[in-house]
């Protein structure tokens, strides 16, 4: 019983240090550029819809290099804001492209208002956590 116990607490700490190895790699990771998208969604889609297909296009987004992370955001009047972070420009600039031809993803993009879409990358100039 002793050893059963003792193999456990080994397999839980070797498995919580794996853990911590794997955040501390992704949190390692050095934003060089912001992607923000602004924009309005299409009245027939509620709150619950546009989230569900946002949700749809991390997994795709996750495959690109240079990827870090990704929040979205809705203020009380239903604008959105997608920020997504990315080690450097040119993964962002190629994953921009790449993800429209993307099918999983469309869904997401048909929700959005494209006239009222304000798409930029940016430099961090500043870095506070």
């Amino acid at each position: 019983m002793k050893h059963l116990l003792i193999g456990i607490i080994a397999i839980v700490l070797i498995s919580c240090n794996s853990q911590n190895k794997t955040n501390m790699s992704e949190q390692s990771k050095k934003v060089g550029t912001i992607e923000l998208v602004i924009f309005d969604t299409y009245p027939q889609y509620s709150k619950t819809e546009v989230i569900a297909a946002a949700k749809a296009v991390n997994p795709v987004a996750e495959k690109f290099d240079g990827y870090i992370g990704r929040k979205l955001a809705v203020d009380k009047n239903g604008k959105w804001t997608d920020i997504v972070y990315w080690t450097d420009l040119k993964s962002a600039e190629h994953a921009a492209q790449e993800i429209l031809k993307s099918e999983t993803c469309q869904k997401f993009f048909g929700m959005i208002n494209q006239e009222t879409m304000q798409f930029m990358h940016l430099e961090p100039v500043i870095d506070v956590k």
